[in-house]
């Protein structure tokens, strides 16, 4: 087992671009969830399950719910600072949080996001476990009651 960092959570930052914006000038709100999916990449490369490990032995998280409350509008050339937190361990389904903030000094609040994940095991995609024994490094998120559960 890696060594997995104390607590189970990560920082990303992310430049917004012109391909991130609408009309009006504002951060899109589809492109928030890009965001959220860059910052969920780094969270379980962080806690030992990069990407290429995920392709090599066919163990990937899939999205089972999304939600996402805004907050403020964010805006070209910001710089968004995303906390995400895993917060929830059961044995196929975990949880991440997501706190995006802008990166200023105020440091206002953008958005708050909640995904649930499954384990799924390609090409049957057959749920499995999960992958790491993060029941073991973070055993006071196993089963931990949340908002929604």
């Amino acid at each position: 087992m890696p060594v997995l960092p104390e607590l189970p959570e990560c920082e990303s930052k992310i430049k917004t671009f012109f391909f991130d914006t609408d009309s009006c000038g504002l951060i899109h709100n589809i492109a928030y969830l890009r965001f959220v999916e860059i910052a969920r990449s780094e969270l379980a490369e962080r806690l030992g399950w990069p990407l290429k490990e995920m392709e090599k032995t066919g163990l990937v998280p899939v999205v089972i719910k999304t939600e996402i409350v805004y907050k403020s509008p964010a805006r070209l050339g910001d710089i968004i600072s995303i906390i995400s937190r895993l917060s929830r361990i059961e044995r196929v389904r975990f949880q991440i949080d997501f706190e995006l903030r802008k990166e200023s000094p105020s440091g206002s609040l953008l958005a708050e996001c909640r995904q649930i994940l499954a384990c799924i095991k390609l090409p049957e995609r057959k749920p499995s476990p999960i992958p790491l024994n993060w029941a073991q490094a973070y055993p006071w998120l196993v089963g931990r009651k949340t908002e929604n559960s």
